[in-house]
């Protein structure tokens, strides 16, 4: 009976012990999977974003691409909206540098912005240490002098990238001037029969309202064509530039090229599995001392159990041994 008590017991604990065990090892999978997978996830996020940025710039490039070539018809062969008057066009460009001394780039730029009478509407430069020196300025260039400002800022650097825009807002130009115009006849109108209006006092608040009104749609015209008179007056230019010792222009990868790559990316991929690794079981160690301090006192429990087992069967045989042998 002790004896089948004894080995139900060590039984119950070699299970308790299996089990413990199999949470752990199933704890350590989970981790080593997620390490694993994580970062293969995030990379193929990481590669759709890129490819969807690409495409968009591509779409983008096209679409100013298209713009410049309409603007430049329009400006050629074209008479516009209204004859004898000039054409009003936004025009927009962004350029991409690859600089060898970030800092003596960084400073002819300024020095280019005062030289062609524009100024800096937003700048961002990185001069984190031992990371690539990078900036970017958003600059506003008055339209005379547009052509020769990004012929300049070209020859600082290796332009890898350089897009333009026109866009022609001569007729939202003209239709605001006429709107203003007719508005302001109204307001006009309105004001004379105010002065000499002798009604009502609700016949007087409802002129002041219609007043208010298209006074506030005056504002907002006037607002608008002073928006497009700056867009117009003075260009956007955005420049990026880099920092790259011994740039080399991108080209189309050979054979041996291809195979070193993809040896330095099975290395890479190779390091970053033991790296994740030693990331899972560093994370599997607090459940392990968790759960060994969880188990120490069960694991004690059962033993001393045990062990009282069989002290009180061997208590139990011994007088059955004496009255065995009385007889």
């Amino acid at each position: 009976m002790n004896a089948n008590t004894h080995s139900r017991n060590s039984f119950a604990l070699r299970r308790l012990v299996s089990g413990l065990l199999y949470i752990v090892l199933f704890v350590f999978v989970v981790g080593l999977l997620i390490s694993l997978f994580l970062p293969a996830v995030n990379s193929a996020r990481s590669s759709s974003r890129e490819a969807i940025r690409q495409n968009d710039a591509r779409q983008e490039a096209l679409e100013k691409r298209e713009g410049i070539g309409r603007a430049a018809n329009n400006e050629d062969g074209h008479q516009g909206v209204v004859s004898g008057l000039p054409r009003k066009i936004i025009y927009e460009a962004e350029i991409t540098l690859t600089v060898q001394d970030f800092f003596a780039s960084e400073a002819a730029v300024t020095k280019l912005v005062k030289q062609y009478g524009g100024y800096f509407a937003d700048a961002y430069v990185d001069r984190t240490y031992g990371e690539q020196l990078s900036g970017r300025w958003r600059i506003r260039i008055p339209v005379t002098q547009f052509d020769p400002f990004l012929e300049a800022v070209s020859r600082l650097g290796v332009p890898e990238s350089r897009h333009q825009t026109a866009q022609d807002v001569t007729e939202e130009f003209v239709d605001l001037e006429a709107r203003i115009s007719n508005k302001k006849r109204l307001e006009k109108r309105i004001v004379e029969l105010l002065s000499s209006s002798s009604g009502k006092i609700k016949d007087v608040i409802e002129v002041e309202r219609e007043l208010a009104r298209v006074r506030g749609e005056i504002e907002q015209s006037e607002g608008r064509l002073r928006y497009l008179t700056d867009r117009t007056e003075f260009t956007t230019v955005v420049v990026s530039a880099r920092e790259v010792h011994e740039y080399v222009p991108p080209e189309t990868p050979s054979f041996l090229t291809r195979m070193r790559e993809t040896l330095g990316y099975s290395l890479l991929s190779l390091r970053d599995f033991g790296e994740h690794m030693l990331v899972a079981t560093v994370f599997v160690i607090p459940w392990l001392l968790v759960l060994g301090v969880l188990l120490c006192p069960v694991i004690w429990f059962v033993r001393k159990r045990n062990a009282k087992g069989g002290t009180s069967s061997g208590g139990e045989e011994t007088p059955k041994k004496e009255t065995s042998g009385s007889h």
